[in-house]
């Protein structure tokens, strides 16, 4: 496997499994957190996880991506946007791109000598190989990635017969021994075979016509035989050489006339449902939820705060969502121009992200994040954030993002 790669302004992720790039404008912070998924083991799912708990779920909010991973013999492409993969294989080059795409281009190619990966505009220089790289995150304007080529496993075939060396004139030559006649197996017929007729020892299984004797089972056979219907007495405990049928009833005779449903459960049986032996099906306790790790913010008024439980900024901040576990942070600023609501937005750590959510406030909230345009906070929808952003409530009130601690 060899990297090599022209320096330029694409953040690309490259390890012994391949190269992910992300669009110029994306935060080279996200191919960092996605270079430690891919060489940790994991694919192109991660990819999308890493992407999507940055940017959302929605489509129109992914950056533009391409990836190559090595899967066994084959690899993985995929590309969105402007970027554009050209694929060298056995059966000649061929260029990728997710252009005109809603999502994104996906194939799994097979004999893949190299694959290099550029924006679209991007005129690959001829004669310059570039610099080379084997792990790491780099900014670079293409990278050419040479994967490692499986061998195909060779068939064994038969040696060669090799010759003997002529033996001297003097030598004497010992004659080789006839092989040993190999016996082929000879079928069985039904002469041959001696049926062995059980001793007096052996336990022979009763036919089904003895029902008497088929019903001498133990109180467990229903649980891997068949379905056995049997009485309601069939559950209490019995004493030991009691069987659950002479508890049960008297042996059969004429049975009397009566309106009994079949359905209806006396005292006696109550009671001696009550006395069966009854496995406790409670369940145990469930082990808590695993906290999720704290993430830390700083408001412009100088308050930094610690991302270990909800936190609601505003005017006159109040908790709409209570639980036991999580007893929302709320913070009040100051407001003089009333731009900020009295609930103005809230934010909490999920999993390895923190997301803020606009409180349906009436002047809304603008994320600023380095390198991109100010982006206005859809109303009630969560937006994952990163180190390094910062919210702008209003009234010059603003809170930095200083990542997950």
């Amino acid at each position: 496997m060899s990297v090599h790669y022209r320096p330029g302004g694409i953040p690309v992720a490259v390890t012994r499994r391949g190269a992910v790039a992300l669009s110029a404008d994306t935060p080279p912070v996200l191919a960092v957190r996605i270079w430690t998924e891919v060489a940790e083991g994991r694919g192109f799912a991660a990819v999308l996880e890493t992407l999507t708990g940055a940017f959302g779920t929605s489509l129109a909010a992914l950056p533009p991506f391409a990836v190559a991973l090595a899967e066994g013999p084959s690899v993985r492409v995929a590309v969105r946007g402007s970027l554009v993969l050209d694929v060298e294989t056995g059966s000649g080059p061929e260029t990728i791109s997710g252009a005109g795409v809603t999502t994104w281009t996906e194939r799994v190619l097979e004999g893949v000598t190299s694959v290099t990966v550029r924006a679209s505009a991007t005129v690959e220089r001829e004669g310059d190989p570039g610099l080379p790289i084997a792990d790491g995150v780099v900014l670079a304007s293409t990278v050419e990635w040479v994967p490692d080529v499986a061998e195909p496993v060779a068939r064994p075939s038969d040696p060669a017969p090799v010759a003997e060396p002529a033996a001297d004139a003097g030598e004497t030559v010992r004659a080789e021994a006839p092989p040993t006649p190999v016996i082929a197996a000879v079928p069985l017929d039904g002469s041959m075979v001696e049926t062995l007729l059980p001793s007096e020892s052996t336990i022979v299984p009763a036919s089904a016509d003895s029902a008497g004797d088929a019903e001498a089972t133990t109180g467990y056979d229903e649980l891997w035989g068949a379905t056995v219907a049997r009485s309601t007495l069939d559950a209490a405990v019995h004493d030991e050489g009691e069987s659950p049928g002479e508890a049960a009833s008297a042996p059969a005779g004429h049975a009397m006339a009566g309106d009994h449903d079949g359905e209806t459960i006396s005292v006696a049986q109550a009671r001696a449902m009550r006395t069966a032996g009854i496995v406790d099906s409670v369940p145990p306790p469930l082990a808590g939820p695993r906290p999720n790790a704290p993430g830390r913010i700083r408001l412009s008024t100088g308050q930094t705060l610690l991302l270990d439980r909800t936190v609601v900024i505003g005017r006159r901040p109040r908790a709409t969502r209570v639980t036991g576990t999580d007893l929302p942070h709320l913070v009040a600023v100051d407001s003089p121009q009333q731009d900020i609501s009295r609930s103005h937005i809230e934010l909490r750590v999920e999993g390895d992200s923190i997301v803020a959510t606009d409180l349906r406030t009436t002047n809304g909230t603008t994320l600023v994040r380095q390198g991109g345009d100010p982006v206005r906070l859809h109303p009630g929808e969560p937006t994952v954030v990163v180190p390094g952003d910062v919210i702008d409530l209003g009234d010059g009130v603003t809170v930095t993002v200083e990542g997950i601690s």
